[in-house]
């Protein structure tokens, strides 16, 4: 057994074997976490239902989502989803969640569904929160009624 282990071309060959495996191995497993991510960035949530859901964690949804729960805790609102599009990007970001980090710019609209978006008090309110919140124009903020999940 000493003399296999003195022998330089056994050695060599356990060597090129064990890096040959381990070098496969990470290719593998980097290949795994590739394939199983979404390319946009979202992670997906099966629920119990079997109905699927996207999580997503960047900042300028983080803000989409505390405003909602802002929002929807304002009385006559009602359920709410939050669209924001920002100065410095243009993009913009949807969120059909209720859960929520400051964004890197600086919001320039807003589009708001709301359960109560047909009442004028609820759609002033509304109008209100999120001018003095981000200091846009009353212009840039749109509100609408949500439909409700029955009648689409």
């Amino acid at each position: 057994m000493k003399e296999k282990l003195k022998d330089d071309k056994f050695v060599k060959d356990l060597l090129y074997k064990f890096l040959s495996l381990l070098i496969i191995a990470i290719v593998a497993l980097l290949l795994l976490n590739v394939m199983t991510q979404n390319k946009d960035g979202r992670t997906q949530i099966i629920d119990e239902d079997g109905g699927t859901e996207y999580w997503e964690t960047t900042a300028s949804t983080l803000e989409e989502r505390k405003l909602e729960r802002i929002l929807s805790s304002i009385k006559g609102v009602g359920d709410v989803s939050v669209m924001l599009t920002y100065e410095d990007t243009g993009s913009s970001n949807d969120i059909f969640s209720n859960e929520g980090a400051k964004s890197g710019g600086e919001v320039k609209g807003a589009i708001i569904t709301a359960a109560g978006g047909a009442d004028a008090v609820a759609k002033r309110n509304i109008l209100e929160a999120v001018t003095a919140l981000f200091n846009i124009p009353v212009q840039n903020v749109k509100v609408y009624e949500k439909i409700e999940e029955g009648n689409k």
